[in-house]
């Protein structure tokens, strides 16, 4: 792992890796397959496959408070939209909750008391309101987005929605050299960095613009991020 820091010394994000494990590697690959596998069973809507992150397919699950919400709940795509199945199967699946529970490790050691911060506002928001169901159950994180490939890549955005001052996990998958693509872009900090596989990367998705560099197109790239809305906090 390697933090980033500012001129100040203050780390604003974190080149998080992943364990030297070699089953975290079989269960990133199981993950990838699974997505993989699925993506044929979801009904996506035009805004999910052509969105302003990029032309990927993108479906997102979990709590969330923003985009005219009146209310705490659960985003209609993981309760009884057309791809809820497919998604609480993935949801489910252990590799895909090992991937979160190290991205929530990973914010837990760099960032303790954003974490704190986190973790206190979510679970007052899960004991008033327990009919919510968890993503994750050891991610203080709520809400995840699966970025589908072959070639998911983003375009310069911020995540404005999500805590300002916060963080959010993101993890590559697919197969591809890392060398020559799917670099992540932090443009305000005038930065690229290799993101290989199974790596995972903890950034102010807010605050700082970022992007991906494509990978070829003989490559699959996919990834996993998990966020929590502004709103709720």
């Amino acid at each position: 792992p390697r933090p980033l820091v500012d001129c100040a010394g203050r780390v604003f994000a974190v080149l998080a890796g992943r364990p030297r494990d070699k089953s975290f590697d079989c269960d990133c690959e199981t993950a990838y397959n699974s997505m993989s596998s699925e993506l044929c069973n979801f009904k996506p809507k035009e805004s999910e496959l052509t969105h302003r992150r990029g032309d990927f397919p993108a479906f997102a699950v979990g709590v969330s408070y923003r985009n005219g919400q009146m209310e705490l709940s659960r985003l209609a795509a993981g309760e009884n939209g057309p791809n809820a199945e497919a998604l609480n199967r993935l949801l489910a699946s252990q590799p895909i909750q090992r991937l979160a529970a190290y991205g929530n490790s990973a914010f837990q050691l760099w960032a303790p008391k954003l974490h704190l911060y986190y973790h206190d506002h979510v679970k007052q928001m899960y004991q008033a309101l327990p009919s919510l169901r968890r993503n994750f159950s050891c991610s203080v994180f709520p809400c995840a987005t699966f970025n589908f490939g072959p070639n998911a890549c983003c375009f310069k955005h911020r995540d404005t929605q999500n805590l300002a001052f916060g963080w959010c996990s993101i993890t590559a998958l697919g197969r591809f050299d890392h060398t020559k693509g799917g670099h992540l872009v932090l443009w305000d900090a005038k930065l690229i960095v290799e993101f290989p596989p199974h790596s995972t990367i903890l950034i102010p998705s807010s605050t700082v613009l970022h992007s991906n560099i494509e990978v070829c197109s003989s490559e699959e790239r996919a990834s996993v991020t998990r966020y929590c809305s502004g709103g709720i906090f």
